[in-house]
């Protein structure tokens, strides 16, 4: 046993560690869905296999051994989705540090704000950053769909049931819809503003997170950040905005050392 323990190489440190965080990342996936009581009802069979050749439980053992033998290909055919959604999200993030780069994410943005607004629809559009959100993503709706302006304005059509939330973003995403955000408790603030524009103030207190408020009474739009509010912005002034906040990010250069953390980020 001491003679195994001294044989230790450091790549099996390496290699425990990047195992465990695929499992715990694996996990996190999978949590809150259908899929993580598959995989317990796979490691209830697998425990009933096991204690079948342990106990020498021939018929039980046999019947259990063809689907042993194709766990496998079972596990690829019944989580199909779920992996080509794991690997697309994995892709995005080797290769593009901040999906904002693109310039039709914050066009598309732009124009979705400006559209709610000449409607005097309500919206609160959240562009996640460095900092975690994951107390508000849990609250609210999982969509974890591509960034359109149709979309965003139908999140926040009238009678929807993510109207009176906030829609976070991150990167070309929609993470979610319909989340409650943290209200700002500084004191001073006009009174006029409503708890939407008091929203989009408090997530940015709280992260360095940026909101887009779309007044529902006023139709204007205003963008938070870090505390401070700037209102009734048109939609040339936000995208200029927008682009102006991510474009010193998007300088940034970045060595390889440094993005292997963003594999394994939590949104």
């Amino acid at each position: 046993m001491f003679t195994d323990f001294f044989n230790f190489r450091w790549q099996d440190l390496i290699d425990i560690a990047l195992t465990a965080i695929l499992i715990y990342q694996l996990l996190l996936f999978l949590r809150g869905t259908q899929g993580i009581q598959i995989m317990a009802g796979i490691l209830i069979l697998l425990l009933a296999y096991w204690g079948a050749r342990r106990l020498d439980l021939f018929t039980l053992e046999w019947l259990l051994e063809s689907f042993v033998k194709s766990l496998i290909l079972i596990i690829i055919i019944l989580f199909q989705a779920d992996i080509r959604r794991m690997l697309s999200r994995v892709g995005r993030r080797a290769v593009f540090r901040f999906g904002y780069s693109a310039p039709r994410v914050m066009e598309e943005i732009a124009a979705a704000a400006d559209s709610l607004a000449k409607n005097k629809f309500g919206g609160l559009f959240v562009l996640k950053r460095q900092g975690n959100l994951q107390d508000v993503l849990e609250g609210g709706i999982s969509l974890d769909a591509v960034v359109s302006r149709e979309l965003l304005v139908t999140l926040f059509w009238p009678h929807s049931p993510t109207h009176d939330g906030a829609a976070i973003i991150s990167g070309d995403q929609i993470l979610a819809a319909g989340c409650v955000l943290p209200l700002t408790q500084r004191p001073g603030l006009d009174k006029a503003l409503g708890t939407r524009h008091r929203a989009g103030l408090g997530i940015t207190e709280h992260s360095d997170a940026v909101a887009i408020i779309v007044s529902e009474e006023k139709g204007h739009i205003s963008l938070a950040q870090e505390g401070k509010l700037t209102p009734n912005l048109s939609r040339t002034q936000l995208l200029l905005s927008l682009n102006e906040i991510f474009s010193s990010e998007r300088s940034e250069r970045v060595n390889w050392l440094e993005k292997i953390p963003r594999f394994f980020e939590k949104k």
